[in-house]
């Protein structure tokens, strides 16, 4: 404690080691490392300008900084056993610029200190993963483009519902990541305020300047009131629960793409790198990475959960359980990350087998909707429409046969209104050419969609 940064209460100079180990946060808040030095220089600047320290002073401690944080990117900082990151950079200046160091902590407390080193991650962490989400659209743009006029069936209720245009399904992931984009942009705003000079939770008595530490570390406001300040996590929580999204949408990505690559779908083949095998059955070719993008997807809803739970019975202003919050940030930021960057490897070795998806779509049953509105354009009602396209349906369910084997007499059975020309109806081509509305398996559309976010993501 002596060397910490607090103590002087306490008559005993060092923490009791069980003490020590159970409350010391530096094994999870030493990736905070970067941005503390980053933050205490900024600081240790302010107090110059203000003239809390001399030119000399600050020339000291910014020097033992810089090389720190140097040490601290070249991999090569030992912090050794500490309460947290903040005493453990305190220490590793004392050590080196002593008389300096003792005015390097004036005006500000840890309470502000973390919060403002998280705020500075988590901004870089939302540029990080935007730029990931933006590689996993891309690979998902490209493998639409390649695939664009493979058509399969369209799935609602996991059964068999219309066709639709393979890219035209890769085009909605697209979709899914962009707003998970737009939710990380939103969230940033929250991020991007500045707490120092907020204290322990009352601010400070002296002449502080609150907007020069902002300014210097790239934030775009100041906080303004210095409780929420150091109390309030509601960045980190919206950060997670955008985060939370994602992790739902790679997990749904991921449960398509295995489905479509077994052999009861079988409408597409991953890559061997992305793949792993059986110990016991020799034929199994298993999609094990998109399994565990799925299964991982978990512990970011979960830790969004323990955010809230943690949170939710907290008094004003802060209070030690706090020290928990970065955990489970962190790890759901790298869950997200690598998740991002694994599918958009994976979606490059993405083979689709058409002639697989044809077969299927020689149930023409799929073509009921089709075959629906086909009457609806001869001025028969929808409800009608309906109704007789459910009983051809039914007749064949009971009969075993295809729409297709029907007579035209037959068919003409069940309405005066089905004329020769609606067996060209039950067709897949036919089927997604026939869509017009904006945003439909249309391939026109499609491929317009296609070509608009290609040039989106040029930018």
């Amino acid at each position: 404690m002596a060397g910490g940064l607090w103590g002087g209460r306490f008559e005993k100079k060092e923490m009791h080691p069980a003490v020590l180990k159970f409350t010391s946060s530096i094994g999870v808040d030493k990736i905070l490392a970067g941005y503390d030095c980053l933050s205490s220089r900024a600081h240790v600047e302010m107090l110059e300008k203000c003239g809390y320290v001399s030119s000399e002073e600050k020339k000291a401690i910014v020097s033992v900084l810089d090389g720190l944080l140097a040490a601290i990117e070249n991999g090569q900082a030992d912090f050794g056993e500490h309460e947290d990151i903040h005493s453990a950079i305190q220490s590793y200046v004392e050590e080196r610029a002593p008389d300096a160091a003792k005015k390097m902590h004036t005006g500000r407390s840890r309470n502000e200190q973390v919060v403002n080193d998280v705020r500075l991650y988590c901004k870089d962490s939302i540029g990080r993963i935007t730029a990931l989400i933006r590689a996993l659209q891309k690979g998902f743009v490209g493998l639409a483009d390649r695939s664009r006029d493979v058509i399969i069936p369209g799935y609602t209720h996991m059964n068999r519902a219309q066709p639709v245009l393979f890219s035209h399904l890769i085009m909605a992931y697209v979709e899914m990541l962009e707003r998970d984009r737009q939710r990380l942009e939103d969230a940033f705003s929250r991020c991007d305020v500045s707490v120092m000079g907020s204290g322990a939770m009352a601010g400070s008595s002296l002449d502080l300047n609150r907007k020069f530490v902002a300014e210097k570390l790239g934030f775009g406001s100041v906080s303004a009131n210095s409780i929420d300040s150091v109390s309030d996590r509601d960045f980190i929580v919206e950060f997670v629960a955008s985060l939370s999204l994602t992790a739902v949408h790679l997990s749904r990505i991921s449960e398509d793409l295995i489905l479509y690559s077994t052999a009861e779908f079988g409408f597409l083949e991953i890559g061997e790198d992305y793949c792993t095998g059986s110990s016991l059955m020799p034929q199994k070719k298993n999609a094990d990475v998109l399994e565990l993008v799925r299964g991982r997807s978990a512990g970011v809803i979960g830790a969004l959960n323990s955010l809230l739970i943690l949170l939710k019975g907290l008094p004003h202003s802060y209070n030690r359980d706090l020290q928990e919050d970065k955990k489970f940030l962190f790890e759901s930021v790298e869950l997200i990350a690598s998740g991002l960057a694994i599918m958009s490897d994976l979606a490059g070795t993405i083979r689709l087998n058409g002639e697989e998806a044809a077969e299927k779509l020689d149930d023409e049953f799929i073509y009921a909707t089709d075959l629906a509105e086909y009457l609806v354009r001869k001025g028969v009602a929808f409800k009608d429409a309906h109704r007789i396209v459910g009983n051809i349906v039914r007749h064949c369910v009971d009969k075993k046969m295809n729409i297709s084997d029907l007579s035209i007499s037959e068919l003409r059975g069940f309405s005066g209104e089905l004329d020769e020309d609606v067996y060209g109806y039950l067709n897949p081509e036919t089927s997604v050419k026939m869509k017009k509305t904006q945003g439909s398996t249309n391939p026109d559309l499609v491929k317009k969609e296609i070509a608009s976010w290609k040039k989106k993501l040029e930018r």
